[in-house]
């Protein structure tokens, strides 16, 4: 049976940069088959629309369950489903031996079938502005059509499964705000929180403590430090 962490945010709240340093404990299914030099991995995220298409992800694909807001692929499946294909997954079926699959989740709704543990990234009143100016930048684009979503528009991204174009009418700024109101992640009581403005003020100590009480396992603080570091003066100091 398939243990699970969801690292649950709104995209853009550095889901991705929690996740990456979850992954680094042994207890962990690892993210990368060699783990790779912090610093350039850290340069893969960016504050412009090339965010969806070269930020960090896994190596390995769960093909089966989309993780992104408004697409729920994977959803309203049975628990032994889950399991099934995990173990029929050639890839997957040896890493998870002894270990837990920690997702980055970037939406409201979990899977009908999630039971594992759950860390949630919380948008404080101090991080929002910083939020949504980030989620402007990345997520939107303006053009003479309109303004084009990204994350749902397959200019902008290389996903097969989405081969759409995905334009709005809104201005951008009514378009942005519209939708972090509906993507903010509401605290869940019986959820870990990290706090957005950890990430933003570099608070990495407390960043690891939280991560490892869940995890029941250490992260490797030093490279994890070091990503953290990188990440914070490509994408928070620019």
């Amino acid at each position: 049976m398939s243990e699970w962490i969801f690292c649950q945010y709104t995209a853009g709240a550095g889901g991705k940069v929690v996740s990456v340093c979850g992954q680094t404990a042994e207890s962990i299914v690892p993210w990368f088959k060699q783990k790779p030099d912090p610093v350039v991995l850290a340069s893969l995220h960016t504050n412009d629309s090339s965010h969806v298409r070269v930020e960090p992800d896994t190596e390995y694909r769960l093909a089966w369950l989309s993780r992104s807001h408004g697409v729920d692929r994977g959803h309203h499946i049975e628990k032994n489903t889950v399991d099934l294909m995990i173990e029929n997954d050639q890839e997957l079926s040896n890493l998870t031996k002894d270990k837990k699959i920690l997702v980055s989740w970037s939406k409201n709704e979990l899977p009908t079938w999630f039971d594992g543990q759950l860390i949630q990234i919380i948008n404080d009143d101090a991080s929002l502005s910083w939020l949504l100016n980030r989620r402007r930048k990345i997520f939107y684009v303006d053009s003479n059509e309109g303004v084009i979503e990204t994350r749902y528009d397959s200019r902008y991204h290389n996903r097969p499964d989405r081969n759409d174009r995905c334009v709005s009418p809104l201005p951008l700024n009514s378009l942005a705000e519209k939708q972090m109101i509906e993507e903010n992640i509401l605290p869940n009581s019986s959820a870990t929180h990290i706090q957005l403005n950890w990430l933003l003020n570099k608070k990495w100590s407390v960043l690891f403590d939280t991560l490892e009480s869940v995890i029941k396992d250490k992260v490797d603080r030093v490279w994890c430090e070091e990503y953290l570091n990188s990440w914070h003066k490509k994408v928070i100091d620019n």
